[in-house]
């Protein structure tokens, strides 16, 4: 490990004597199991573990991997944590978390939000929570398609695999665009950020690396159940680089600040490229976004304050770098939306 991968380890450590820490996550990523990725589940959680994150969901393609069966090498930090799961998969994915055995997939419909709605059903009978995956991926999955879905609250706003289309194309959406549309309908849903990752053993920008999508839950402890119920009732944001150093989700507004060390460390990593844009200045920005997508307030620099003025406010964080080749790079956090509605 390099001296920059050991200070940002060191900054993302919990900080002791409090009821609830942050904690770095990823709830998505294969392994050899899956038969198309290049590390076993031994390197790939040993990967994670190493690079301070402190909890990992092995989500495999139709497998259940019991973590007491992977085994780390060398002194392992107290504070990290393999989450079970399952990548369930089919005409559409969606990873099982936290549950206590094999979820069943084979279940199918010509209607999709059946099919998304078995995957729940089944889920929580295996006692976890569904995370509807990279909707964008393959032939889109609408808003019309989620919102019939009963005790969905989380799907992956942002996907970094690079096939998977996260922030649209011509013929699909900005996810961003999906969840306004469901929340505008009164769902309750959150937007959960991971990277997917296939391939540790070859770098580079248009590879499926890891470490490119990442969440921070705010939880009472580090344990399965309570990473789980902190995702379930939105205590957490999801990021692309940015790295939060104050975040208050209040009953009627949201204050937030950036921790500049922290997300300088995530930029300087060698395998987070971020997403090029052709326009734009560098810095930081920040939005705060209510029904509709519509931004009621924005502001340059590392910290804002908003109030709720409709049925939910949510905030976006954009990190803005000009490359030494002249490229401009963006990097985000989000945060879930505050509800003023009874939601």
């Amino acid at each position: 490990m390099n001296q920059l991968s050991l200070v940002c380890l060191l900054s993302f450590m919990p900080v002791l004597g409090f009821s609830a820490k942050w904690y770095k996550g990823n709830t998505h990523v294969h392994t050899t199991l899956c038969g198309h990725a290049d590390s076993t589940p031994e390197f790939v959680a040993q990967w994670y573990h190493d690079r301070g994150y402190n909890f990992l969901v092995l989500s495999e393609h139709n497998k259940f991997i019991d973590p007491s069966t992977v085994k780390l090498k060398g002194e392992i930090r107290d504070d990290f944590l393999l989450l079970p799961g399952e990548e369930v998969t089919g005409p559409v994915h969606s990873t099982a978390m936290n549950i206590s055995r094999l979820v069943p997939w084979e279940f199918k419909h010509k209607d999709r939000s059946k099919i998304i709605q078995n995957h729940v059903d089944e889920t929580r009978k295996a006692g976890g929570a569904v995370i509807l995956n990279h909707p964008n991926f393959g032939r889109p999955i609408h808003s019309h398609e989620i919102l019939p879905v009963k005790n969905l609250y989380m799907f992956e706003l942002y996907n970094s695999h690079p096939g998977v289309h996260s922030f649209g194309n011509a013929h699909r959406p900005n996810l961003e665009q999906v969840w306004d549309a469901l929340l505008e309908k009164k769902m309750t849903i959150y937007g959960v950020s991971s990277d997917d990752a296939h391939k540790l053993q070859k770098w580079g920008e248009k590879e499926n690396n890891p470490g490119r999508g990442w969440v921070m839950v705010k939880s009472e402890d580090l344990s399965s159940e309570a990473i789980t119920k902190a995702m379930l009732k939105g205590d957490f944001y999801s990021s692309s680089g940015v790295m939060l150093g104050k975040l208050v989700r209040g009953e009627s507004h949201i204050e937030l600040a950036v921790n500049q060390d922290e997300t300088a460390c995530e930029l300087a990593s060698e395998f987070l490229f971020g997403r090029p844009v052709s326009k734009g200045e560098p810095g930081t920005y920040i939005e705060f976004i209510g029904p509709g997508g519509e931004v009621v307030k924005s502001m340059e620099g590392n910290s804002g304050i908003c109030k709720v003025e409709g049925a939910y406010l949510r905030a976006k964080v954009t990190h803005r770098v000009k490359k030494k080749d002249g490229s401009l790079r963006e990097y985000y956090a989000w945060t879930q939306p505050v509800f003023t509605d009874g939601r």
